[in-house]
């Protein structure tokens, strides 16, 4: 739209131009001019109007190209990845494009008339100004490297490329930004520090055996390895190694070599494109030892589990003739058990047998006691008691004492014993137990022992007092009855 504004205001000045010069000559008087020249006049003024307006028209597109190239120039030199500027001979900034005022941190409008050393640090500004020194010194293009001072974005490492200018008053200057490349080659070289500082050795040969590469490790603990080539131990079967990473198609392998005294696990990688092959080793001689004298230990211990076996199936086969034995007699014992359980229960059986004879020997033992006191306190000793009363002659009185003695002692044992069965009851007491068990009364047993009836009741209260009896409505003849 603007464009045809324009190109609508121009016309409009031209047209008045051509009617301010046709006034002008009208007023010089020009001669009359007849309808013919009229006419003629008419139609150049029409082919000429034409004309005109063709050339407009090829100016018009003309301007249009000339302004879509300077917006195109516009677009390329603002938003270029790399920053453009032009500087004066004092370094002071005369044009700038927006990628370098991106980098510069500061708006474009407020970057005319300052001097780009400002941006540099200090120690920077001084190679700054010898580059500029040698770019106007000469035709030849310049290359330099600055650090900038970027408040907003950070420090950023710059490449500076500058040639002078055609009228020699001027350097045009391309400002690349290297922060990122810088970065990537300080990790570069990072990284490529890690061989040299790794206190393992790395080598890299070639597949004939030759060496290339030898970190400061490598270079200690191998001395010789690049005069001795493939003969050095650490390249040992070297042919072979090559054969199994190009046969087998694998990349890398891993094997074990004996350097000296020492033992070595490399790691071997094949570079394929350039050729070469990386060996990476790992002192492992204290690992091997001890796996060797774990391996040793380990077949120390095998032998001893043979013998131990050897001997664990010995003591074992003693073991089960030991427990045949035992069995054999635990059998045996069972047997005896079992006959000795018949045995104890015969025994038992004859020992109740035992017990019950015994029992009823006892018994039968207490009632001969029984009968011989009372047979010979009933048929004797009254009539010894009767013989006593009697007149008796001396001699005969001497004979009938004897003979009671003699009955005495002989019937006294009877008399305890039966008196331990009756409670310690007193011997007249148990003369009266015997008459009462046999049916007496107590008159017939006062005439029987020359006691009076009251005697005899007096010793029957006793003896039911002493049985547990007294004032119980129970017969003492039957309950003496029972105790037979």
């Amino acid at each position: 739209m603007k464009k045809e504004r324009n190109a609508s205001s121009d016309a409009a000045a031209l047209r008045r131009r051509a009617e301010a010069l046709l006034r002008a000559a009208t007023k010089r008087g020009a001669p009359a001019r007849t309808p013919a020249d009229t006419q003629r006049l008419v139609h150049e003024l029409q082919v000429h109007q034409i004309e005109l307006e063709m050339q407009n028209e090829e100016l018009r597109e003309s301007r249009e190209q000339v302004e879509a190239g300077l917006e195109r120039y516009t677009d390329l030199y603002d938003f270029s990845p790399v920053g453009y500027l032009t500087l004066d001979r004092d370094g002071a900034i005369r044009q700038v494009n927006l990628t370098a005022s991106l980098l510069l941190g500061v708006a474009r409008a407020r970057l005319a008339g300052r001097r780009f050393g400002i941006f540099l640090g200090e120690s920077e500004r001084t190679g700054f100004n010898a580059f500029l020194k040698k770019v106007f010194a000469s035709q030849a293009k310049e290359i330099c490297e600055a650090a900038l001072l970027n408040e907003a974005n950070g420090p950023r490492k710059v490449q500076l490329t500058g040639i002078m200018s055609q009228d020699g008053q001027e350097c045009r200057l391309v400002m690349e930004d290297i922060t990122a490349r810088k970065q990537a080659e300080a990790e570069t070289q990072r990284m490529a520090s890690f061989p040299m500082l790794n206190p393992r050795p790395i080598v890299e040969v070639d597949v004939a055996g030759r060496v290339h590469y030898c970190n400061p490790s490598a270079e200690q603990i191998l001395p010789d390895l690049t005069e001795r080539g493939p003969e050095h131990p650490w390249l040992a079967d070297w042919e072979v190694v090559i054969g199994l990473l190009r046969k087998g198609g694998a990349k890398s392998m891993v094997r074990e070599v004996p350097v000296g005294d020492k033992w070595f696990q490399q790691t071997i990688h094949f570079v394929e494109n350039d050729q070469r092959v990386r060996i990476y080793g790992a002192d492992f001689t204290v690992r091997k030892q001890s796996a060797e004298a774990l391996l040793k230990a380990y077949n120390e211990v095998e032998a001893r589990v043979v013998e131990r076996t050897a001997e664990l199936i010995q003591t074992n086969k003693e073991l089960g003739l030991e427990i045949e034995q035992r069995k054999m007699a635990e059998k045996e014992l069972s047997d005896k058990s079992m006959e000795l359980h018949d045995k104890a229960i015969g025994l038992e059986e004859a020992n109740a047998a035992l017990k019950v004879l015994l029992t009823q020997r006892e018994a039968d033992k207490v009632e001969l006691a029984e009968q011989v006191l009372l047979n010979v306190n009933q048929t004797i000793m009254p009539y010894l008691a009767r013989l006593k009363q009697r007149k008796l002659g001396a001699k005969v009185k001497v004979y009938v004492d004897i003979l009671e003695t003699n009955l005495n002692e002989i019937v006294s044992p009877l008399a305890r014993n039966l008196a331990s069965k009756f409670l310690h009851l007193s011997p007249s007491e148990i003369d009266v137990c015997n008459l009462v068990q046999q049916g007496q009364t107590t008159k017939e047993i006062a005439e029987i022992l020359h006691l009076a009836e009251s005697t005899i009741a007096f010793h029957r209260n006793n003896i039911r007092a002493k049985l547990g009896v007294k004032n119980k409505k129970i017969s003492l003849q039957a309950y003496l009855s029972s105790l037979k």
